[in-house]
């Protein structure tokens, strides 16, 4: 199919197909793990990775951004100078590597203090000073899924991130199983095989990038002296370059990463001072983080998967000056966001308390899925949008935008938790989601071409039908199933309104196969 010809498609169609397997392995994984920790351990590991936030978002987010933005404008035809992505590689990793293995032996060195003060829990002390091993092995996998961003080639970190999660899952399975004796052990071997799945992940990345480069060795050095002939630009300052944008947007993207940190901490304390018990408090936020919040992100996969491919491809068309294209895939993330947003809207709303029931036996779970329902078309959007501002080399208007929302929520977490309960928190998140969205879309807004009526109303029209008759076929049958079949009939009625769905978006021409194929 001609559409498939796009790197853009092509790329998210691989990292989305990647991160839907991740995802569904990593949904299983959870489940496994709130059986096997319970709530409160739950929430306690949960309670790391704002940590590992903070530590990746230094030595490797920022880079790793830059890296794909830098090699996206490289490969400009009508850029001025031509920097060699191999290049800009090498140097990203020597810069990461080096930040990782500074922050490896300061949370190595602290891990109490760490607890203690900036988590607010010193049982996570022994955690953390697992977790620490991994960050080396990270800092390489994620210049090297950088790189291949910025070329436009999904398939190495989708590979990656597989194997990865394969790795981590097979390991604590089997830890567990065979060598169990007790849920803090268990919580230890949870911590051990997120390094696991990491050194794997990153030993199949830098194994296959040595070989992508020992193969395409000539043709490469042919490339570059060509293009350097052509551009006669003189040597690139690529580590100074690189390091630049790197500061500029890991700066930015590490005070969202401590406010965001800031509010995962904040939540169990805010909870109880509306008079919870501590053990209760990490309960809920277990629910909230380990449980709730895995099915509204499992489908950003596919904006996820866009938002990555989406910035090379924005900075590419910068640097040409093609804002016709820009336009189009600023239209086109708008669209398919929409739509799949919708689609979210709906069936966690019609089956979100079934998911929490059926999966975890956990009513309080199903309720917060239905009521986070109506993120998902917000959360998706503003990823897409985040991504298509930052490739246009405007971060920091993502940074004041995204800082300006995460205030929002810590102004509920912070004064109205405490008198209103979690209830506050959630609205919080929906407010804030809501107000950065249409703050990134005004930015955007002359380069989006909407339509209502394909966009919302068709689409929300035909799934509050289709929602109303699922639900009542599924409770239908609910009453002729034994327990371990309804999980399936719950998937397959999903499955068979997904496919509805999407046929009624080619018959109402809410989608078109004209315009995926101009893609």
């Amino acid at each position: 199919m001609k559409f498939l010809q796009s790197k853009l498609i092509k790329g998210t169609i691989i990292l989305t197909i990647a991160g839907i397997i991740t995802r569904i392995i990593g949904f299983f994984y959870r489940i496994f793990l709130a059986g096997l920790l319970g709530p409160e351990l739950l929430g306690i590991y949960q309670l790391i990775f704002p940590v590992y936030g903070i530590c990746f978002t230094i030595y490797g987010a920022g880079i790793q951004t830059a890296i794909s933005q830098l090699i996206g404008a490289a490969t400009s035809k009508k850029g001025k100078d031509y920097i060699s992505p191999v290049k800009i590689l090498i140097q990203g990793m020597v810069l990461a590597l080096g930040l990782s293995l500074i922050i490896l032996v300061f949370v190595y060195s602290n891990p109490e203090w760490i607890a203690e003060k900036i988590i607010l829990e010193k049982t996570c002390a022994p955690y953390l000073k697992i977790m620490a091993v991994l960050f080396p092995f990270c800092s390489l996998s994620a210049c090297i899924s950088g790189y291949y961003y910025g070329i436009q080639n999904a398939s190495v970190p989708a590979a990656s991130q597989i194997i990865e999660q394969l790795s981590r899952v097979l390991f604590v399975y089997i830890m567990c199983m065979f060598a169990g004796s007790g849920k803090e052990f268990n919580a230890a071997v949870a911590v051990w095989g997120l390094v696991t799945g990491e050194i794997c992940g990153c030993i199949f990345s830098v194994a296959r990038l040595f070989i992508s480069f020992r193969q395409d060795k000539r043709t490469r050095n042919q490339t570059d002296k060509t293009r350097n002939l052509k551009r006669s630009a003189g040597r690139h300052p690529v580590f100074k370059t690189l390091f630049s944008l790197s500061v500029t947007l890991t700066t930015t993207k590490l005070i969202v990463s401590l406010l965001h940190s800031a509010e995962a901490v904040f939540i169990p304390a805010a909870l109880q001072k509306h008079g919870y018990t501590p053990a209760d408090a990490l309960s809920i936020y277990g629910v909230l983080s380990g449980m709730a919040m895995p099915f509204i992100l499992f489908p950003s996969a596919i904006s996820n998967a866009f938002a990555v491919m989406l910035l090379p491809s924005i900075a590419k068309a910068q640097a040409e000056r093609d804002f016709a294209r820009i336009k189009k895939s600023v239209t086109f993330a708008t669209k398919y966001n929409f739509l799949i947003g919708w689609l979210c809207v709906c069936i966690f709303i019609v089956f979100g308390d079934e998911m929490g029931i059926l999966f975890f036996h956990n009513e309080t779970a199903g309720s917060y899925i239905t009521i986070l329902s109506w993120l998902c078309p917000f959360l998706y959007i503003s990823t897409a949008f985040t991504s298509i501002i930052n490739g246009m080399g405007h971060t920091q208007l993502t940074f004041i935008i995204t800082v300006l929302s995460l205030i929002i929520k810590i102004y509920f977490l912070i004064v109205l938790v405490p008198v209103y309960g979690i209830k506050a928190y959630l609205a919080g998140m929906l407010i804030s989601q809501v107000i950065m969205t249409v703050m990134e879309g005004f930015y955007l807004k002359d380069y989006i071409m909407p339509d209502n009526i394909h966009w919302i109303i068709l689409p929300c029209l035909f799934l509050a039908l289709a929602g109303s008759i699922s639900h009542k076929a599924y409770n239908t049958i609910l009453n002729f199933l034994p327990g371990t079949l309804k999980i399936a009939a719950l998937f397959i009625v999903c499955i068979m309104v997904l496919a509805f769905y999407i046929i009624f978006l080619f018959a109402s021409r809410c989608i078109n196969k004209e315009e995926l194929a101009n893609k």
